[in-house]
This record gives structure tokens, C-alpha cells and sequence, in this order.
């Protein structure tokens, strides 16, 4: 077993492609939770804050939503697929974090305020 530390493999790691499917499995349903809880939160009483989303639900409702993230989805796979391999699971990564972070905040609004609605 030989080590080789040449910066990209340093940066990414192991050949193995299970961390990217696991990268995107998580991108995926954050995106998707995301999607879910804010449909949620709106039907029940609370409004959009990004003012971009709110424009996508002014024009399209729901889909118009689903389309927005399915955009960003679209840009993220693009950026996977041409950057360089030691950019690809940073991408990932940046990418998730805020959705992870939007789904654990409605999650908590919805939780702590939906007696309210």
C-alpha cells in the first residue's frame, strides 16, 4: 500500500465514489425537506422570508418553488460535473450546509409557532 499525498488526492481523499453518493444523497433530501417544510409552513401560517423564493411562489406557486430549487440543483450538478475532482465534494458540502440549516430553522418555527397559526 503506497501513500500518495499530491494535493488532489490530499484534498479529496480515497478514489471511492460512496462519499459522493453519500454527498448527494444528502443534498438531495435537504433540498427536498427544505422544499417540504417551507409548503408546510406557508399552508399553515407563516410567509417566506428570501425574497427570491417568495418571487418564484408569487409566479408559480408551489412548482414555481420545486423549479427554483430544481435551477439550483441544476447549477450544483453542473459545477459537480465541470469543476476540477478536488472542488466537486466542496461543492456538495457548500451547497448543503444552508439547506440543512433551512430545514433544521423550519422545522423549529413550525414546532415552536404552529399553535399560533
Amino acid at each position: 500500500m503506497s501513500l500518495d499525498f499530491t494535493a488532489e488526492r490530499a484534498f479529496v481523499g480515497d478514489d471511492s465514489i460512496g462519499l459522493d453518493y453519500f454527498l448527494w444523497g444528502v443534498v438531495l433530501a435537504a433540498a427536498s425537506a427544505d422544499v417540504a417544510l417551507t409548503l408546510l409552513g406557508l399552508s399553515m401560517c407563516f410567509s417566506e422570508a428570501n425574497p427570491v423564493a417568495q418571487m418564484a411562489l408569487d409566479t408559480g406557486g408551489g412548482a414555481g418553488l420545486f423549479v427554483l430549487k430544481a435551477a439550483a440543483l441544476g447549477a450544483l450538478f453542473a459545477v459537480y460535473r465541470y469543476a476540477s475532482s478536488r472542488y466537486r465534494r466542496a461543492a456538495l458540502v457548500a451547497f448543503s450546509l444552508p439547506q440543512l440549516f433551512a430545514v433544521g430553522h423550519n422545522t423549529l418555527l413550525i414546532v415552536k409557532h404552529a399553535h399560533v397559526c
